[in-house]
């Protein structure tokens, strides 16, 4: 949170700077942008099918069912790159009025909005780092399905920027900037996992006392989940482009940026944990939870810019 607040007030100063002094302009960007693609990981606190009451009647004779729950079950997709689209609007103030010659006439402080959407709409199989549950263990082909989903992913952001225009001596300007900012970004996330129709292939309840029953109850269960998830996130960015003078005070060119965030978190209960609500014991008092994290969240953008000075 404290890299959200010293974006926020990055972005203050910058509009509180210089007014008097300053060339005051507007500008609209609109095009296309690639994201890369993120790494997902998760984790979960479920105990597995032999520890859960809707599965195993006598999970309590089962060692470590009641015990205090350990962190679960962990894992990791990795996703590839999307493409999709990008818009902003701006307000900045050039310094040429304040600084008469050098490098500081030439700078330029801005306040930007803008707004991302990728489309990911990719399910890729799920890699266990370990954990208690069925799905984890994998055991002698108990488990037939396991796989992550990330749909679109959108973000409305706010950022501060710096950029430094190269004078050329014509209608043309070249210019190089930097900025800090915060995205406030939502991703649709989808979750599968099927067990195997056939309970003699349920491997994880040998053993067991009932262990014909745990068969015939986890066998065909299903882990399920579609969801929207959001969070907060400071990022960073390097823009570059060229403008080119149609009038004194309008000008269009072409701009570019590459945009990285930090590590995006948010989680939520599961829609069907092993064919019933998320959670293990029959009145309620163990609930099951898991936790997504995305990471390496950048993207490249190029997009076509209008700028207007009153």
């Amino acid at each position: 949170m404290g890299q959200f607040y010293a974006a926020i007030a990055g972005v203050a100063l910058l509009l509180a700077a210089g007014v008097a002094h300053a060339q005051l302009y507007l500008s609209g960007d609109l095009g296309a942008a690639s994201a890369a693609g993120p790494v997902m990981e998760g984790h979960d606190n479920d105990r597995g099918g032999v520890c859960d009451e809707f599965i195993n009647p006598l999970f309590a004779d089962v060692p470590g069912c009641t015990t205090p729950r350990r962190r679960g079950d962990s894992w990791m997709s990795d996703f590839g790159s999307a493409g999709g689209v990008l818009g902003g609007l701006a307000a900045g103030y050039g310094l040429a009025d304040r600084f008469s010659s050098g490098p500081l006439a030439r700078l330029r402080l801005e306040a930007e909005y803008f707004y991302r959407s990728s489309a990911f709409n990719e399910a890729v199989g799920v890699s266990f780092g370990g954990g208690d549950s069925e799905f984890a263990a994998n055991r002698a082909g108990e488990v037939v399905l396991t796989e992550d989903r990330v749909d679109t992913m959108a973000g409305h952001n706010v950022f501060g920027n710096l950029y430094l225009d190269f004078g050329s001596g014509s209608r043309f300007t070249p210019y190089v900037g930097v900025g800090i900012g915060v995205g406030f970004t939502e991703a649709g996330y989808g979750a599968l996992g099927l067990l195997n129709n056939d309970p003699a292939r349920i491997a994880s309840a040998a053993g067991l006392p009932n262990e014909d029953e745990v068969r015939r109850n986890l066998a065909g269960t299903i882990v399920s989940e579609q969801a929207t998830l959001s969070d907060t996130v400071a990022g960073y960015q390097v823009l570059f482009g060229m403008d080119y003078a149609l009038t004194e005070s309008t000008s269009f060119g072409l701009k570019g940026r590459w945009v990285r965030f930090e590590e995006f978190s948010d989680g939520g209960a599961w829609d069907r944990l092993r064919s019933h609500e998320s959670q293990l014991r029959l009145d309620g008092s163990e609930p099951v939870a898991y936790e997504i994290k995305l990471d390496d969240l950048a993207l490249f953008g190029v997009s076509l810019a209008l700028k207007y000075r009153p």
